[in-house]
């Protein structure tokens, strides 16, 4: 790992997205609750909601080798910048059209784009001062 800073950047996106997909994926009224949102438990309505869980899953793991596999570096940093920014810019877009949602929701935001670019930040200073080829 080339710093600190990215270790720590990759380390809390693992973390994130592993725990809010694995959430998402094995326990989605739960986490939809603490949002004031309850799901209809119908098999399409859960499959809409559980497939991007897995994709959030799937971003952790890559985030997670991206800390033990040097050569998963850069793409741990896109795939956890990618994924956090969208949902973060999801949330801003979403503001306009619906409204407010609850505390929890804004402070997701936050994250999900303070994380992000922190992520973003790390690509762009990705390679410098190591040995060109």
């Amino acid at each position: 790992m080339s710093n600190v800073s990215q270790k720590a950047a990759l380390t809390l996106s693992a973390v994130t997205l592993i725990a809010v997909g694995s959430l998402i994926v094995f326990a989605p009224a739960f986490l939809f609750g603490l949002n004031q949102v309850v799901l209809d438990p119908s098999a399409a309505m859960m499959s809409e909601i559980r497939s991007p869980g897995v994709l959030l899953l799937f971003g952790g793991a890559i985030a997670l080798a991206g800390l033990i596999l040097p050569s998963f570096e850069r793409p741990a940093l896109v795939t956890s910048t990618g994924l956090l920014l969208s949902y973060g810019f999801g949330r801003l877009i979403s503001l306009p059209l619906d409204g407010l949602p609850p505390a929890s929701l804004q402070i997701a935001a936050f994250v999900e784009l303070g994380l992000g670019s922190w992520c973003a930040i790390h690509i762009a200073g990705h390679g410098q001062g190591q040995a060109k080829t």
